[in-house]
């Protein structure tokens, strides 16, 4: 069952004028001279981030499992997104930092675990820029694994942040759902794996911590 979040709580940043403020008063931190032309400029995307991240969010409640990751996946980094705006008005600077960040491999071995899978951490892109503007760390090593993520998350060990083993199991379940079709399939229909206990439960979670984390991000310090 899918942990349902109260979106309610993210109307005060939907509205343009205080979303404008906000973004002026992060802005003139940095920026004071140019604080309230950049707060102008990106109020509008700010707010758009977060709609889609709702709308997204929203979709994957209602949704059956088969599109689940790729719909919290994409409203996640939407959320991502609007945190950054906060932080960096000039966000992207660069084409690569458009990009998500991270790969993972493309065919899977024939007896596949989704536990064993690894994603590779690329230089640039989203990934690098939420880890260094948003958590202040540094990226993780460059492979990693799903069980060393899922451990992260059980042990509340802070080395990966809870927000980088979340963003690389949704972005690799995310390419399974869309790339890897029949495995999958097999996974949620069949439950011939013991991948899917584990997903099914990991993407309950997810819905609802993801959200509720990313508002501290929104909040002036």
């Amino acid at each position: 069952m899918t942990s349902y979040f109260n979106w309610n709580r993210y109307l005060p940043y939907h509205a343009r004028v205080d979303s404008f403020i906000l973004l002026q008063q992060a802005y003139t931190q940095t920026n004071p001279e140019t604080a309230h032309i950049l707060a102008s400029e990106k109020h509008e995307l700010f707010c758009s981030h977060l709609e889609h991240a709702e709308a997204f969010y929203i979709q994957s409640n209602t949704s059956p499992l088969t599109i689940q990751p790729i719909l919290q996946f994409y409203g996640f980094t939407h959320l991502l997104k609007a945190a950054i705006t906060i932080k960096d008005p000039f966000y992207p600077e660069k084409s690569n930092q458009l990009a998500h960040g991270v790969t993972s491999r493309k065919r899977k071995k024939k007896d596949f675990s989704f536990l064993e899978d690894t994603v590779k951490i690329q230089k640039n892109g989203l990934y690098t820029v939420f880890t260094t503007r948003l958590l202040n760390r540094n990226p993780l090593p460059v492979t990693i694994t799903m069980e060393e993520l899922f451990h992260s998350l059980e042990t509340n060990r802070q080395d990966p942040d809870p927000i980088q083993a979340h963003f690389l199991l949704l972005y690799n379940l995310s390419m399974i759902a869309r790339y890897e079709t029949e495995w999958w399939n097999q996974c949620i229909t069949y439950k011939k794996t013991a991948d899917y206990a584990v997903i099914r439960s990991f993407l309950a979670y997810s819905a609802g911590f993801l959200p509720e984390e990313m508002l501290r991000y929104l909040i002036m310090e």
